[in-house]
């Protein structure tokens, strides 16, 4: 089933290399693979250990250390961000929940001409968070569901003033080693090749951004393995308290996904995606240069991870609800 699902997708051009696994619900793990690790057509195929960057799929980690750092009573949902981050313009009247959500109204740093053309050098998050500042807001706090990086780039520097350490080796000390995840890390210049399409083709664009450019929203790399573990601890409660996992799990409306048969809602760095016969909690990763998808299907069980070494957002998301809703059926 999985590799008829990556096989139809492959066949469609919508990638060079992708990954589909499986934990099921009496905990039995099926991988497979499909396509070639370069556009050479020489290449080896897919390696299923490499790790590829995830995207925005490094936000639900971020997410979960800001919640343990709540349940450890050092932080506060609703509390304005000021005393973390003074100098963020309107910090007294945007909370921690608002920015794990995104309803806090800050600017889509990503998005603005000063970093599309300037992405291959290294951005600090003050930097960054400049950007959007300078752009303005796009609503009040708390007004409504807008999607910026920023919001992740924040809570970086939350982590790192309330920790003293920095986001990512707080993903690793708290979460990654913890759980054996021995794949997930910052990226950096090893990066595995990835690929955008182009003109029927693929072209190489590994090396196309800065990984400070997604910082604490999206600059981790992982594989399907690793993706597993965490949202099979995810979704047993084994990171969180009872009152964090539920309002992780608390959603918003978020993107209007209707023409796909999908409604989108957005809680405390997860996502849940509902079609007519399943609902997915997760969170979907766009790198410059690859993909993922991290979900469970809490009613069933089971659990699912796809990765791509080719940023072309949307088969990701797809195969992972088809992986799951033949699962759900089987």
């Amino acid at each position: 089933m999985l590799q008829r699902i990556l096989d139809s997708h492959h066949s469609a051009g919508e990638f060079v290399g992708g990954r589909i696994a499986l934990e099921d619900r009496d905990g039995a793990v099926t991988e497979v693979s499909e396509g070639t690790q370069t556009i050479d057509p020489d290449s080896a195929p897919v390696d299923v250990d490499t790790p590829w960057n995830i995207g925005s799929s490094t936000k639900t980690f971020v997410a979960v250390v800001v919640l343990q750092l709540v349940d450890e009573g050092r932080l506060s949902l609703d509390e304005t961000v000021e005393r973390f981050v003074p100098n963020l313009a309107g910090a007294d009247r945007i909370t921690v929940r608002e920015l794990l959500q995104h309803t806090s109204g800050l600017h889509e740093y990503a998005d603005e001409p000063v970093v599309v053309n300037d992405q291959k050098r290294f951005w600090t998050p003050d930097e960054l968070i400049a950007v959007a500042e300078a752009a303005g807001p796009v609503a009040d706090p708390g007004s409504g569901f807008h999607y910026a990086n920023t919001n992740y780039i924040v809570l970086g520097e939350i982590i790192q003033n309330v920790t003293g350490h920095s986001w990512d080796y707080e993903v690793h000390t708290r979460i990654a080693e913890p759980l054996g995840m021995t794949h997930t890390a910052l990226a950096g210049a090893d990066l595995a090749p990835g690929f955008v399409p182009a003109d029927g083709g693929f072209v190489d664009v590994t090396f196309s951004m800065d990984p400070s450019v997604g910082g604490s929203a999206g600059a981790l790399v992982s594989n399907n393995a690793d993706l597993l573990r965490f949202m099979t601890a995810l979704a047993d409660g084994e990171l969180l308290s009872p009152e964090s996992q539920k309002a992780m799990e608390t959603f918003v409306p978020g993107n209007d996904y209707s023409e796909y048969g999908i409604t989108h809602r957005y809680g405390l760095g997860l996502e849940s995606y509902s079609t007519d016969a399943i609902t997915v909690l997760g969170h979907m990763g766009t790198g410059p240069s690859h993909e993922s998808f991290m979900g469970f299907d809490a009613a069933h069980g089971d659990v699912v991870a796809v990765t791509l070494n080719t940023n072309n957002p949307g088969p990701q998301a797809f195969m992972a609800l088809e992986t799951l809703t033949a699962a759900a059926a089987g």
